[in-house]
């Protein structure tokens, strides 16, 4: 059956948003680079498979050959070595997919967030968050084996995948990301995104990433760091500043036999929350007048979240993500950077080039609201404070 004229204009569309994103000859340098160039002409390249992986975000709905179909119609419109192909079967689908692997998509994705443009809020610091969250994936055999499934509560039964993100407050730009099943500990996950971090930097996290053994390795990279402190911290008042915050020690509780660790200086910032609790956000930021507590507050509740990310794509007519379709590990995680990937394109198509930073706090949708601190004296005695 011939494609519709609105068809052919969408597939149209669809590649030429893939391909401004993602040049071809960008796309073969990345393949390259991770050995999976061919070593004989294939009807279903290297470079059309990263195609086809990055348009099965753009057709969701759609099976697997409808996805090709739609694609190599609309790259036939601009690009020559499009016009020769014909319909492969569903397993030689999946095989290329196998042939290529993750690592051009994960290679293609950390080239392009490299080159994406940055500015702090204001000419300050860098203001960059850390988030995690858990997708829903195919339930086989394999995937149940290599993810496992996740802890109760944890969002359903079935196997599971971990993804932790740093991604930028201003512009909402993933920086970069690292996946692995629900038994791997979130600190574990985010360690492995530190290195994009330094001087300059200024990192959100909230209660699910915290951990004294990660604050420590990301204050070693030179960043400063704001995040919110679970209630088994111990964070004794050692003085009350002037704004009502409090510098405090920070330290692990020693193994049994071992001797403790030194304790790091911080400043904690209580606060009533937004269902009357008490939270504490914990800075290496310690003076006041370099960072006012209610600018704080405000930074970490408009922090940037990697559900903002899937959101987005949610918001440009795709559904929600909620589970990926792939069967076997390796194409999961294909498909993960294939989500960022597309979000990476779709935010280059809505963010100013000459000011990436325009969402900012001058945004009146997202007015700094008034703060209720609360007072180190008014605070319950910590048993464990000395």
């Amino acid at each position: 059956m011939a494609p519709r004229q609105n068809e052919r204009l969408a597939d149209g569309i669809a590649a030429a948003l893939l391909t401004w994103a993602f040049p071809p000859s960008l796309v073969d340098d990345v393949v390259a680079a991770a050995g999976r160039t061919e070593q004989r002409s294939r009807t279903l390249s290297a470079r059309t498979m990263v195609y086809y992986v990055l348009a099965m975000w753009l057709y969701p709905s759609a099976g697997y050959e409808e996805v090709l179909r739609r694609l190599m119609l609309g790259l036939s419109r601009k690009h020559h070595w499009a016009h020769d192909w014909r319909m492969p079967s569903p397993s030689a689908l999946t095989q290329a997919r196998r042939r290529l692997g993750p690592a051009p998509l994960r290679l293609l994705f950390r080239t392009v967030a490299a080159r994406a443009p940055e500015h702090a809020l204001r000419g300050v610091r860098r203001p960059i968050a850390l988030d995690v969250v858990t997708l829903g994936v195919a339930d086989t055999p394999a995937n149940r084996e290599h993810f496992g499934t996740a802890p109760t509560g944890a969002g359903g039964a079935g196997p599971r995948v971990r993804v932790a993100a740093l991604g930028h407050c201003g512009t909402r730009a993933v920086l970069d990301a690292a996946l692995g099943p629900p038994a791997l500990g979130e600190p574990d996950l985010a360690g492995d995104l530190l290195p994009a971090l330094g001087k300059g930097s200024l990192l959100l996290a909230g209660l699910e990433t915290l951990s004294v053994a990660l604050w420590r390795k990301a204050a070693a990279t030179g960043a400063d760091l704001l995040w919110r402190a679970g209630a088994d911290w111990s964070l004794p008042v050692v003085r009350v500043l002037a704004d009502g915050s409090y510098l405090s020690r920070l330290a692990e509780p020693a193994a049994p036999g071992a001797a403790p660790a030194a304790a790091l200086p911080v400043r904690v910032i209580s606060y009533a929350g937004r269902e009357g609790s008490v939270d504490r956000l914990v800075t290496t930021m310690l003076a006041p007048d370099e960072a006012a507590a209610s600018g704080l507050i405000h930074a970490h509740r408009t922090r940037w979240r990697l559900s903002d990310t899937l959101g987005d794509i949610s918001a440009d007519g795709l559904p929600e993500v909620d589970l990926l379709r792939s069967r076997c590990p390796e194409l999961v995680e294909q498909e993960i950077w294939a989500m960022l990937l597309i979000h990476h394109a779709v935010r280059g198509l809505l963010v100013d080039p000459r000011d990436p930073s325009r969402r900012s706090e001058e945004d009146p949708a997202n007015p700094v609201r008034p703060v209720r601190l609360i007072q180190p004296d008014r605070l319950s005695p910590d048993p464990r404070s000395c």
